[in-house]
Formats: C-alpha cells, structure tokens, sequence
C-alpha cells in the first residue's frame, strides 16, 4: 500500500498531536507542522507546492478522515492529529471536499489508522480521476476557442 504515513515521525502510527492553530490558515498556522511530516508535494496528483511563489499560494492542508466524523462519534484527537493531515493543493482538496464516511467509528487507534489509509486510497483515485475529468472539459473547451 503506497500512503505516505510511513514517512512520519513514528511511522504514522502514534498520535503526533494536533497542529498549532497559528493564524488559522494552511500557509501561515497548521500547515507548516504537515509539510513537515508529509512533503512538499501534493499526496494525491503530485503537483509541487514549494516552488515557484504561485504554487506556495496552492498549498492547502487535508483532513484524510474528514473533520465532519467528529459529530458521528469520531474520536477528535484522532482526526485532528498530524497523522491524519496530508499536504494538499487547494485543486484536489476542493474535489475532495464532499468525501463522506458511513464507516462506523474505529475504537483503537489501530483501526483509525488501517481506515485512514484506505480512506487516502480511495480518495487519490477520486482526485486523479477528477483531474482528468478536469482536464478533458478544459481540453475540449480550449479546441472550441
């Protein structure tokens, strides 16, 4: 299985604790602590977020397991730890946006893992999909021009 939580500190397995909040923004507050432990690639189309400027005003910040699991009895230590934030670009963290679970909620940390990495799985595919869905309209738009 090809996630990139085995790059973290202790493997992406114990809890790393939650970003500090800073301004409340990806690029200034919690971002940084994610770029850290995740890269400065996006986990799901690859795009480079580091370099140049414009693509540093692309970086955006994931929850793999949505925050929105949290009112269906998701422990919120667990979702809103490091382990469960990727570095993302704005582009397929806006695809992403309406991901829901029906997944009943994990009782170890264990488990939360185990489905946070199908969770990724399943969630590049969808983004990678949409990408070309993306790029087909843009294409086919651009011909008619």
């Amino acid at each position: 299985m090809n996630t990139p939580f085995s790059h973290y500190r202790l493997g992406g397995r114990e809890l790393l604790g939650g970003p500090a909040w800073g301004d409340g923004t990806s690029r200034h507050g919690y971002g940084p602590p994610v770029l850290e432990q995740c890269g400065r690639d996006c986990v799901y189309c690859g795009r480079p977020l580091g370099e140049p400027y414009e693509s540093w005003l692309d970086f955006s910040v994931d929850h793999v397991v949505p925050s929105n699991t949290i009112g269906l009895g998701y422990t919120p230590d667990w979702v809103n730890d490091l382990i469960n934030f990727v570095t993302s670009c704005r582009h397929c963290n806006e695809f992403l946006n309406r991901y829901t679970l029906a997944d009943p909620p994990p009782s170890t940390l264990e488990e939360f893992c185990a489905l946070r990495d199908r969770v990724f799985l399943e969630k590049r595919e969808r983004a990678l999909k949409r990408h070309a869905e993306e790029r087909a309209f843009y294409e086919a738009w651009r011909a008619r021009q």
